[in-house]
């Protein structure tokens, strides 16, 4: 068996079509069609279900998948070891997160003293994060959820109180605070379906005894910002420093509490280069300047 057959077999599993997965690998399919035969034969049994050009994976090749994954992670893993210890590597940063908006300033002082080291970032969604953590080549999650997996250690960088924002003349401006069934029949701007800041928003409303009425999804809160000063409606949003540079009217919560943790996470048996543990300790002293206390969870 080798090390090829393993990576084809991981990228037809996914796709389930070959001809995609021919053109992602880059190679003709009648190779990767042969490949793949020759895994099969290697092990005695079919891994797919044929159906056209269209294949799914059968009872053994669900099993073998889980299993070649796993190894392709753990030479992934010695590979980077084994080229950090020898220093072949500058410095490379995976990172997966919901949004910049608390991250971005960390991580433009961060690249200042490190201008070596370069970061890839995708944005997920919880449900992305949870599926992909343990086969993905994500370094750090950056989320405001607590993600649900046993090898996962979380460390709290930010804990914040949300605000209910309004137009400057909405009739609760004048207020200081609220309790939120005050603003149960009114429009709200939120963030889109599966957002981890809109799943939280969503759970404070509910609380309050209520589903929000929400007339715009968007990805960004410069963006919420922009269409409830516009009077599009109300949202639900932090007290961090990019916030208040919005110039909201912003009324705190008496009734429920509403606070949201912004933390990073990584998986425990997932070897970190030394410049993503550098990176994770400078997150951590950027925040507690910043006058938080962390403690991991």
């Amino acid at each position: 068996m080798e090390l090829l057959q393993l990576k084809y077999f991981v990228t037809v599993a996914r796709l389930e079509h070959m001809t995609k997965a021919a053109q992602e690998l880059r190679i003709a399919q009648p190779a990767l069609s042969k490949t793949i035969s020759r895994l099969e034969e290697d092990l005695g049994t079919p891994l797919f279900e044929r159906q056209g050009r269209h294949i799914r994976l059968n009872a053994y090749g669900k099993a073998f998948l889980a299993r070649a994954r796993a190894a392709l992670q753990l030479l992934e893993e010695g590979r980077r070891e084994v080229a950090d210890l020898a220093g072949l590597e500058r410095g490379r940063i995976h990172l997966a997160l919901s949004n910049m908006e608390q991250l971005r300033e960390p991580l433009r002082l961060f690249l200042e003293e490190h201008p070596e080291i370069n970061f890839h970032i995708v944005q997920s969604s919880m449900e992305d994060m949870e599926q992909t953590i343990e086969y993905s080549e994500v370094d750090f999650f950056l989320t405001s959820m607590p993600i649900k997996h046993p090898d996962i250690d979380h460390l709290p960088l930010l804990d914040e109180e949300v605000f209910l924002a309004v137009p400057p003349a909405h009739r609760l401006a004048s207020r200081a605070s609220v309790h939120l069934s005050e603003a149960a029949q009114e429009p709200f701007v939120g963030y889109k379906e599966g957002h981890p800041y809109q799943k939280m928003n969503n759970e404070f409303c509910s609380q309050a005894g209520f589903i929000p009425n929400v007339v715009c999804e968007v990805e960004d809160p410069r963006t919420i910002a922009e269409l409830v000063r516009s009077g599009f409606g109300v949202a639900l949003i932090g007290e961090c420093k990019s916030g208040e540079e919005l110039k909201l009217v912003k009324l705190r919560i008496e009734q429920p509490e509403a606070r949201r943790t912004f933390r990073i996470a990584w998986l425990r048996s997932r070897y970190l280069s030394q410049a993503a543990r550098s990176f994770r300790d400078f997150l951590e002293k950027y925040y507690r300047l910043q006058g938080i206390e962390l403690t991991p969870s």
